[in-house]
């Protein structure tokens, strides 16, 4: 082969390569993934004027009870059943209008609520009496990416219940896929997910047996490297001894 035809070959080789290696490092880093769930609660007023509610998500309908609206402060407590055990969330928020804005306590900690009532806002004690849209605001979870030696991807998945496993983690085309394997409350729960990386933002979506659910990330670092292992202390080398004398 001449040098032209070697000289061709190299360059073919960078333009069919480059975009790959570009590719990769465009998706290393620490992304931050804001965890909201939406949820519609409904409110009525029964004949007696006690407040009664139901709550419809991800994890089908739970009741509300402990209903209270005083001094545009809204209260209450959702029960909802979960792997045959009984789980309690409390909620505390501002109505102001159609918004509603306020806080929760469960067995994830704390988080922040929003909710938008369906129509027009009533006055009085019926302020709070119709159908809310509500999106919860956990906090986030991280996901650091890094490439390894061989040019694969990894992926490290750090979260409020702790890590969960990354695995079969690929970035073709503009497109981040991989698949999440955690546990919880003794079950092991696997998703697969799927999302566009566009810059610093991915828009994506998980994907379960228990339905889709939107996933978006924000890129809020670079990937920080593993710390080097000390490497073991070796032995000093024997000095040879000093001859004897004669």
């Amino acid at each position: 082969m001449n040098t032209k035809a070697i000289v061709a070959v190299v360059v073919l080789a960078c333009v069919v390569l480059a975009p790959v290696v570009i590719a990769a490092e465009g998706v290393v880093g620490e992304w931050e993934f804001k965890n909201q769930m939406k949820a519609t609660m409904t409110i009525s007023k029964e004949a007696d004027g006690k407040l009664a509610g139901t709550w419809t998500g991800q994890r089908g309908e739970s009741t509300l009870s402990d209903i209270s609206f005083e001094n545009n402060t809204l209260k209450f407590t959702q029960t909802m059943s979960f792997n045959g055990q009984e789980m309690k969330t409390t909620y505390e928020g501002k109505v102001e209008g159609t918004k509603l804005t306020g806080k929760g306590q469960g067995g994830r900690g704390e988080f922040a609520f929003e909710g938008a009532l369906q129509g027009e806002a009533k006055k009085g004690a019926d302020a709070v009496v119709g159908t809310w849209s509500i999106t919860i605001n956990m906090p986030s979870d991280k996901l650091t990416i890094t490439k390894n030696a061989d040019g694969t991807l990894a992926g490290k998945w750090v979260g409020q219940r702790g890590e969960s496993k990354i695995s079969n983690m690929k970035f073709e085309g503009g497109k981040l896929t991989f698949i999440r394997t955690s546990e919880f409350g003794g079950q092991i729960r696997e998703s697969e997910f799927e999302g566009t990386v566009e810059g610093d933002a991915i828009k994506g979506v998980f994907k379960s047996d228990r339905g889709n659910r939107d996933a978006n990330a924000t890129r809020v670092g670079a990937a920080k490297p593993e710390p080097a292992k000390a490497e073991p202390n070796k032995p000093e080398p024997k000095k040879p001894a000093a001859p004897k004398p004669k």
